[in-house]
């Protein structure tokens, strides 16, 4: 597999995932995913650039909502369950940009 079919194969991948597996799961399920997700990029962009929130922006929450209808609810689930204080004047900055 060369490098142009294996980067079709993660967004197909992606594409089959937001389609049809994450539509099937129920709501604690989408719960934990968006809580794992969250957590893990915030964790990955603190120790690669220092700046837990550089994972989010204007293009993620629109992607968040677009495959999420009850984002809003999910998301504060989400930060009441990180584990630590969540920083929603810095996450705010962000989403606006």
């Amino acid at each position: 597999m060369d490098n142009k079919e294996f980067l079709q194969k993660i967004l197909d991948d992606r594409k089959k995932f937001w389609s049809e597996e994450y539509p099937k799961l129920s709501l604690e399920e989408k719960k934990r995913y968006w809580l794992a997700s969250t957590h893990k990029g915030m964790r990955t962009q603190g120790e690669a650039l220092a700046d837990e929130y550089s994972e989010f922006s204007k293009k993620w929450l629109d992607f968040a909502k677009a495959n999420e209808p009850k984002f809003d609810e999910i998301f504060e689930y989400v930060t009441q369950n990180l584990g630590f204080e969540f920083d929603w004047k810095e996450y705010n900055k962000r989403i606006k940009k």
